[in-house]
């Protein structure tokens, strides 16, 4: 006999092998066992969750000779024959979707069967029906005869008529459960005499999300490649081409850490191995968000997250050290980045790229930078980078890349005043600033907005700094800014919660005692109004200069910013930098 493959061997033949679906199985049996059987029933669910098994049971369950507590018995005369397509009639939607398919079938239910009590229609993708074929399928589902039951079953029931969803009785088939599926996986290799490990099954479970059809594919998949060996985990992620789950631990911390060779090196080596770059992210975002629902709900996360206790250890001692604001920056980064990997020509380029951007960030790489520079100077920083072989030498990188976005700031502001025009803020395009009294406001209190006294607000809601004096040749600040960097490392090294730092600019100003903390991205700014952790910066401030500063944090609108060469950055910045064209 030809070989079967596993999803077919083992599809359920009795509605007690049906995994995961208990309700549904309760009232399909209950309708069975008293005789109430309806006209019309509508299964809806993702791929693999037992759709049409369950309607191929209850389907062998109405004709059965010999019932048993509503299962078919499987071996009358009927049920050997339901095999074989008597008294079962299975449509495929996709395929017959014609107005003209729906009325052949309308003239075919009128015929009895010449055995048993039911004649049953499956209609599988039910919702690839033309709008026609609805409408003609409208009058027989309502009024079938009475030796005719409709199943109609659809991963996509929204796309249903609602006049064909109030004519059946629905069914919501959930997604199977990852211990669900590693018990029957772990059965089926018992049957089969396969030799798998726990974590080999667990892995293959997770990964089938939700789907049984799924699982058992892939379990024959690495069975079929190692026919008389066991199936271990590292076995399974090779014929998968998934990646280890321990990568994704060194390339968060690396996030966490700055390091960027770090990442550079795992991408590296996640190609070299032949892994597929969209299940590497779609792989890396699950991570993280395990990460996020551990550190969000600590010991209520275990029934939410579907790893094994000794990674969930791992996950949470990780978590513990990153901010819930950068774990869910992370996410929407690489969410974006997993849709355009599925048209990107050069995939592990557009990896490593987003992946310089969301460490360095726009606001590190220079405020002027439009998007298309940014990508430039990101290839160069990682160009640089890469050949670094000292957390010293990455540390100075990003040093300098600050120290260039803070020199275009000040340059910009210098054109400004020379012009003659107003350095305005216009909180209705930039978010209204936002200050923290460091120094006098107790530790705990909220953010304010900036008084009135110390700034005029005109008419049009723009903040008038006409006449400020020029702040950015003022020594203190000088003396600030020259130490900038070495308070980012020992703020960074203290307060994992301030890591955000690095994507913002120090500006002067407005007024004498303040700074301002500058950023086009609001999840560093919201990130720094909690808590005390502007008083934490200006605590820093004063124990590295002597100098005491208020803080004010403040959003960069997009006007803001204009286009400039890479060659103009390097005439500004008076510092040597490699530019390619």
């Amino acid at each position: 006999m030809a070989y079967l493959a596993l999803y077919r061997k083992y599809r359920p033949k009795t509605f007690d092998q049906i995994v995961g679906q208990k309700a549904i199985v309760q009232a399909l049996k209950n309708q069975v066992r008293y005789g109430q059987i309806g006209h019309a029933y509508l299964f809806c669910g993702t791929r693999g969750t037992g759709k049409t098994s369950t309607a191929k049971v209850f389907a062998r369950a109405v004709n059965c000779l010999h019932p048993v507590d509503g299962n078919p018995c499987n071996e009358c005369e009927l049920c050997r024959e339901s095999e074989s397509g008597f008294n079962l009639i299975e449509i495929d939607a996709a395929s017959n979707n014609s107005v003209d398919d729906i009325r052949t079938l309308r003239e075919e239910v009128q015929y009895t069967p010449s055995k048993g009590k039911y004649k049953v229609y499956i209609i599988d993708e039910v919702h690839m029906l033309s709008a026609s074929a609805f409408n003609a399928l409208l009058k027989t589902l309502e009024e079938p005869p009475e030796h005719v039951i409709f199943i109609l079953a659809t991963t996509d029931p929204q796309k249903l008529l609602p006049t064909i969803v109030s004519r059946c009785q629905r069914y919501n088939f959930k997604r199977i459960t990852t211990d669900e599926i590693k018990d029957h996986l772990q059965e089926v290799c018992q049957k089969e005499n396969i030799q798998a490990t726990d974590s080999a099954l667990h892995y293959i479970a997770a990964l089938s999300d939700g789907g049984m059809r799924d699982a058992l594919s892939l379990l024959d998949q690495c069975h079929s490649y190692y026919m008389d060996e066991d199936i271990t985990l590292p076995k399974v992620q090779d014929v998968l081409g998934a990646v280890d789950d321990s990568i994704y631990t060194d390339m968060t911390q690396g996030l966490a850490d700055s390091n960027v060779r770090g990442l550079l090196v795992s991408v590296e080596k996640a190609f070299d191995d032949g892994r597929d770059a969209q299940q590497f992210i779609d792989g890396w975002i699950r991570y993280l968000r395990n990460a996020l629902v551990i550190k969000t709900l600590k010991d209520r996360a275990a029934g939410l997250v579907e790893v094994e206790a000794s990674e969930l250890e791992r996950i949470r001692q990780q978590a513990d050290g990153i901010d819930t604001g950068l774990l869910t920056a992370w996410i929407e980064e690489l969410a974006k980045l997993s849709g355009e990997l599925k048209t990107a020509s050069e995939k592990r380029i557009l990896i490593e790229v987003t992946l310089i951007k969301m460490l360095e960030g726009p606001a590190a790489m220079g405020p002027g930078m439009d998007q298309a520079a940014g990508g430039a100077a990101a290839s160069d920083i990682a160009t640089s980078l890469s050949s670094s072989a000292s957390e010293s030498e990455l540390a100075s990188e990003r040093a300098a890349m600050r120290k260039v976005g803070q020199l275009e700031r000040r340059l910009t502001l210098l054109e400004k005043k020379t012009a003659g025009d107003d350095y305005q803020q216009r909180p209705e395009q930039a978010g209204a600033a936002v200050e923290s009294d460091a120094g006098q406001t107790p530790a705990g209190d909220s953010p304010k907005t900036i008084p009135d006294k110390e700034k005029e607000q005109p008419a049009d809601g723009n903040l008038n700094l006409e006449g400020a004096e020029d702040l950015t040749q003022d020594p203190d600040f000088e003396k600030v800014q020259s130490a900038w960097p070495q308070i980012l490392d020992s703020l960074e090294k203290a307060e994992p919660n301030l890591k955000g730092l690095s994507y913002m600019e120090l500006e002067p100003g407005p007024g004498k005692g303040v700074l301002t903390l500058a950023s086009d991205k609001d999840i560093f700014i919201r990130l720094l109004q909690k808590d005390d952790r502007l008083a934490a910066v200006s605590n820093a401030i004063a124990d590295m200069t002597g100098l005491r500063y208020r803080l004010v944090l403040r959003s960069i609108a997009q006007k803001e910013k204009k286009p400039v060469s890479a060659q103009e950055i390097q005439a500004k910045s008076h510092m040597k930098l490699t530019v390619e064209d």
